[in-house]
């Protein structure tokens, strides 16, 4: 994501700090979606803005410390409507080539590359396109920052050298508990993932391969989780340049466990210098059709 710097803070160097600034960047989007599987009000009107806050500070011997929070609102449709909120903090430290980071954490499994690769349409319409999220447990039960609330409050450590990567996350206790981790591999056009989760949530394990690359102009990926209970999903996705401006996406899941179906999903952006209209159509495992159009844009 390309970041705009809309204020930076020099403070001065005290205490062993050679520098800190606080920076602001983030984003909004706007459009339509519609969901047939709703009893009323099929067609909705969305909006969303998100504003990042880094902070960033370096001693004099190199060590990195950062912190983010986010500022997240939006609403759909003419009811549940809610204001913006703040999440909870990410603070940690890089070193080198090692990041450690505690509260709000972006999770190992979340950040397994390849996991996004398949999405279409302006707002993801139902991540059906996501394998793990045919979880016995529900959708999106693995740690992940949350944009305007608590968080895991885990800890992670991620390392990267030379193509490979390794990150590690752990969060809860009890009944929450969560430990993940993947390694990847980049090697020319291509990249390989293989990610992990032990949950102590019924039905929240899971292993996840990720395989993408190119064909030419033709960018492709695989993606196959092994989830708890027999609710294995394999997704096979590709996006292609139609013009100079505009690129189309596809993918197709394929969604074992009782009241599954195979799912399915089509979508396009296009640049309209500055901002992207943004759109797409999907079938869900849940044989419900979604779709979206709009604009977002970073700022």
């Amino acid at each position: 994501m390309k970041k705009v710097l809309f204020a930076t803070t020099a403070l001065i160097a005290t205490a062993g700090m050679a520098a800190a600034d606080v920076n602001f960047s983030g984003g909004a989007r706007f459009g339509v979606v519609y969901d047939d599987s709703r009893l009323t009000n099929e067609t909705r009107i969305h909006n969303r803005f998100t504003l990042n806050i880094d902070g960033t500070a370096e001693t004099d011997s190199g060590l990195s410390l950062f912190a983010r929070v986010r500022i997240r609102g939006g609403n759909t449709g003419p009811t549940g409507l809610g204001n913006s909120g703040v999440s909870a903090p990410r603070v940690g430290l890089t070193a080198g080539n090692l990041t450690v980071a505690v509260g709000n954490i972006l999770g190992a499994l979340e950040s397994t590359p390849g996991l996004y690769d398949g999405n279409v349409g302006l707002t993801g319409l139902s991540w059906g396109s996501l394998p793990v999220n045919n979880s016995a447990a529900g959708a999106f039960q693995w740690d992940s920052f949350s944009s305007a609330g608590a968080g895991s409050n885990g800890i992670e450590v991620i390392y990267s050298v030379n193509g490979f990567g390794l990150h590690v996350s752990h969060s809860g206790t009890g009944a929450t508990e969560r430990t993940a981790a993947h390694v990847s591999y980049a090697f020319g056009d291509w990249t390989v993932g293989l990610g992990h989760q032990d949950a102590e949530a019924v039905g929240a394990d899971t292993t996840l391969l990720t395989v993408a690359g190119s064909f030419g102009p033709v960018n492709v990926g695989l993606a196959h989780a092994d989830n708890e209970g027999d609710f294995d999903s394999t997704r096979i996705n590709a996006s292609f340049e139609a013009g100079a401006a505009t690129t189309v996406k596809a993918y197709v899941s394929f969604n074992d466990g009782v009241g599954r179906e195979d799912g399915y999903g089509l979508g396009f952006t296009h640049s309209l210098g500055g901002a992207t209209l943004a759109g797409g159509i999907e079938k869900t495992r849940a044989d419900s059709t979604r779709a979206d159009l709009g604009i977002r844009f970073n700022f």
